[in-house]
């Protein structure tokens, strides 16, 4: 145990004084399957990696933490923009709806195991919105009362859950004030309900007070909530002289027709076909006039995920540039990234993406919003992708064999076809930083 926190407290050393201080812990948690296909990668990297010699100074060291390191960043970039690994997205979009007045919509891809309804378009009328229950008590006048003053109490009941509100009634109080208090009463219960005064141009008020839940209770025989005079031994009788038990408006459904056919919510916001998030603004103008919902390129956030994919590519080469090469075989490593950057450049270049001289890419943010805007859909950055994927790949051979871009002298070269597999040989990369302390 001793030697684990000794190679432990090793590694974080190198770990925090190399390594780049930029994050993402969501990224770095895998799954065990994840973690196999790591394992099988390494296998298969080392089943006929030769034998050599590896340059232990302090610079190599720092090179190749560097290198595993940044290769790790520039994956979790990558996957933060685009998605998982498996499945790489970029092209976002958001819903539509061709008439905000009557309703609008938000868009949520679906996860691994559903599909996106990019295709799909809704036509939406609304019938009536759903709405809450509201008991309104009698207007009183403001400046009188004519209920005996002393302890009051009542029971409200709020989805099968039951509440009791005691108080006292003074004699120096009116109406106004006996309404004023019960209000904030039940504002301040946090149970669900609203309430109010209401004034009339005649000099008297009255107590509104409304569910925040919508929707018909019809399974409820009380509807959305009751009010009644408390059972305790309290003075009862405030409620029949408030009239707060008055119902004077049911809650009820939204009722909609939805591509023809009838539906209803008990909520004017609904999740449709588990990915879009509909928010009933107002009822259709006239019967049979519809708002379509629908899904479209977001242009902005396009643009966006793109240009944070091409500063993080450039941040890496940035970075490798920072080694010398007395260690580390930067020209491999640019001539395999360069690769990958020409086989997609003439197409790219279309959307305003150059290989600049180092080995950087150059954009121009005006000409890639030009040839989204008027490239038709997910195909506008069909390349991207392609080009980002492939960079992914390499990012992920690059973190399981950091030491294969080192300087580094080959002693033996093994028998193709006719060799072990070697899982371990890739330890390399940490067991020679602990050289100096074994």
């Amino acid at each position: 145990m001793a030697n684990n926190l000794v190679l432990s407290n090793v590694y974080n050393q190198y770990l925090t004084t190399y390594a780049p201080q930029k994050s993402n812990s969501r990224y770095d948690a895998h799954k065990r399957s994840e973690l196999k296909n790591i394992y099988n990668s390494m296998v298969r990297v080392n089943r006929d990696a030769p034998l050599y010699k590896i340059d232990t100074s302090e610079e190599s060291r720092e090179c190749v933490i560097g290198l595993k390191e940044e290769s790790r960043v520039l994956h979790n970039n990558i996957v933060s923009v685009m998605g998982d690994a498996e499945n790489l997205e970029l092209d976002a979009r958001i819903a539509y709806s061709t008439d905000e007045g009557i309703l609008s919509a938000q868009y949520y891809s679906g996860d691994d195991n559903e599909p996106t309804a990019v295709n799909k378009t809704y036509d939406i009328e609304v019938k009536s919105l759903a709405t809450p229950q509201v008991n309104l008590g009698m207007y009183l006048p403001k400046d009188t009362r004519d209920i005996t003053p002393g302890k009051y109490a009542f029971d409200v009941s709020v989805g099968g859950q039951g509440y009791e509100f005691q108080y006292n009634i003074y004699e120096s109080e009116t109406n106004f004030d006996i309404q004023n208090k019960l209000s904030r009463l039940i504002n301040n219960a946090n149970i669900r309900l609203s309430s109010s005064v209401e004034e009339d141009d005649r000099g008297n008020a009255a107590l509104r007070i409304e569910s925040l839940q919508t929707g018909d209770h019809a399974n409820e025989t009380a509807g959305a909530f009751t009010i009644a005079d408390s059972s305790d031994r309290k003075v009862s009788g405030s409620v029949p002289y408030l009239g707060i038990d008055y119902v004077a408006r049911q809650s009820k459904d939204a009722e909609l027709v939805i591509n023809g056919e009838n539906v209803s919510s008990p909520s004017n916001i609904f999740l449709l076909d588990k990915h879009f998030e509909i928010k009933l603004n107002n009822i259709s103008p006239q019967p049979g006039i519809t708002a379509t919902v629908g899904v479209k390129p977001d242009i902005e956030a396009a643009v966006e995920n793109i240009t944070n994919l091409v500063d993080s590519y450039n941040g890496f080469i940035n970075s490798m540039n920072t080694y010398s090469a007395d260690v580390m075989k930067t020209n491999n490593l640019f001539a395999e990234l360069n690769g990958i950057t020409r086989t997609y450049q003439s197409e790219m270049e279309k959307m305003g993406i150059s290989l600049e001289k180092g080995g950087t890419l150059g954009m121009n943010k005006d000409v890639l919003t030009d040839y989204i805007t008027n490239s038709n859909g997910p195909d506008s950055v069909e390349v991207i992708k392609k080009f980002t994927s492939s960079i992914l790949r390499k990012s992920n051979q690059i973190s399981v064999n950091p030491v294969e871009y080192l300087n580094k002298t080959v002693v033996a070269y093994k028998n193709p076809g006719k060799n072990y597999t070697s899982p371990y040989t890739a330890s390399a990369y940490s067991g020679f930083m602990f050289n100096s302390y074994c």
